[in-house]
């Protein structure tokens, strides 16, 4: 097992030089955490939440931390950190909701964060962790919704983290987790569950391509290590690819980090679910193409064609 992970380390550490920028490179982005030390009572319950509990938060705690950022947004307007946090939070709250009845609470908290990360690059247009986390929000909702019935945001979504992925910041989130690694994660999860379909480039100006969302998955892992989410998804699009031939070399990488994700223990509510959704994709690894941590997605050529007939979803 330790022998897998460190080969899926090593191979993807190779690509980080062909594939952006590379770690030494950037330059890390610095928070102002002065709007937030004004209240030490919140400032010190925040902490307490991201540093003590480090890589296991639970809903609650996360809950706890958002209506914090919450609070103190609402007195401290100008600061833009305060808007990517509520961003950050919201998503990884948000993502621990996977039952389907829970999915209209899950759609909730992500337009919060759609709503503060739209507030703050009014604000700084420039903000690359608002681009982030506004893409990561416009992104849960159109799962939530359906891939289909949310192509319209496509192209914004697209164009938001491809900014972000071709600057030269950086921010560490937790000790395994980065800016750039969440945002190759990110665009490697869109390019999987965008169809590769030429009538997609004409409407839409936006078309999947499963070998860029391996290249991004890989770029990930090669930023941040292997954890469970980082490792499911490449594990995912390889399957994707593999179509069915799971003797193949992307069939059988797929099947063996399926293997390796499902034997991780953690506390961290949204990898747990990763850790879960394993057991499920090496079940029946026909899910792939479609699979996303919200919700299952439809990307057949029929689904299309319903979406088109149907009225939009609201956002």
């Amino acid at each position: 097992m330790l022998k897998l992970i460190l080969s899926v380390f090593l191979a993807t550490s190779l690509t980080s030089s062909l594939f952006g920028a590379t770690r030494s490179e950037l330059k890390q982005y610095k928070v102002d955490w002065k709007p937030l030390q004004k209240y030490p009572r919140m400032y010190d319950e925040y902490h307490q939440i991201y540093q003590a509990s480090k890589d296991r938060q639970s809903i609650d705690e996360m809950a706890r931390a958002l209506n914090l950022v919450e609070r103190v947004l609402e007195k401290e307007e100008q600061w833009l950190d305060g808007y990517w946090l509520v961003g950050s939070i919201a998503f990884q709250l948000g993502s621990s909701y996977t039952h389907e009845k829970d999915l209209p609470v899950a759609r909730e908290i992500f337009v919060k964060g759609r709503h503060a990360t739209e507030q703050c690059l009014k604000r700084d247009p420039s903000h690359v962790l608002c681009k982030l986390f506004l893409g990561s929000s416009l992104g849960k909702i159109g799962t939530i919704d359906g891939i289909f019935a949310s192509l319209k945001k496509a192209r914004k979504i697209q164009d938001l983290w491809t900014d972000v992925a071709e600057s030269d910041v950086d921010y560490r989130f937790m000790e395994s987790v980065t800016m750039q690694g969440s945002v190759n994660y990110a665009l490697g999860i869109f390019y999987r569950l965008i169809p590769d379909m030429l009538i997609l480039d004409w409407l839409f100006d936006v078309r999947g391509d499963i070998d860029k969302s391996i290249r991004y998955h890989r770029q990930s892992i090669a930023y941040d290590g292997p954890n469970a989410c980082n490792v499911l998804m490449l594990s995912v699009s390889l399957l994707c690819k593999a179509d069915g031939d799971f003797k193949n070399s992307e069939g059988r990488e797929g099947l063996k980090l399926l293997s390796q994700v499902e034997s991780i223990k953690t506390e961290h509510a949204t990898l747990r679910v990763c850790v879960k959704d394993a057991g499920k994709l090496k079940a029946k690894p026909s899910l792939s193409c479609g699979y996303d941590t919200s919700k299952q997605q439809d990307t057949s050529q029929d689904a299309f064609e319903k979406s088109q007939d149907s009225e939009p979803v609201a956002h």
